[in-house]
């Protein structure tokens, strides 16, 4: 697959450059998805120290 080069570019003005900065609307459009718990380390944590805990019970007896 060849790749497609650009050289000569054409120059972006900057009050264009200026007018997509706009970085507050871009933070106020992101929606950070919530962690779901079995996702989270806390619940692979838990199970983790119970499985060891089980494994240990169970080969001791």
């Amino acid at each position: 697959m060849k790749r497609k080069l650009v050289y000569n570019r054409w120059k972006i003005p900057s009050e264009e450059i200026r007018k997509n900065q706009d970085f507050d609307a871009i933070l106020k459009n992101v929606h950070k998805e919530p962690v779901v718990y079995w996702k989270s380390i806390g619940f692979w944590g838990t199970a983790g120290m119970s499985a060891v805990a089980l494994f240990l019970i169970i080969s001791l007896s």
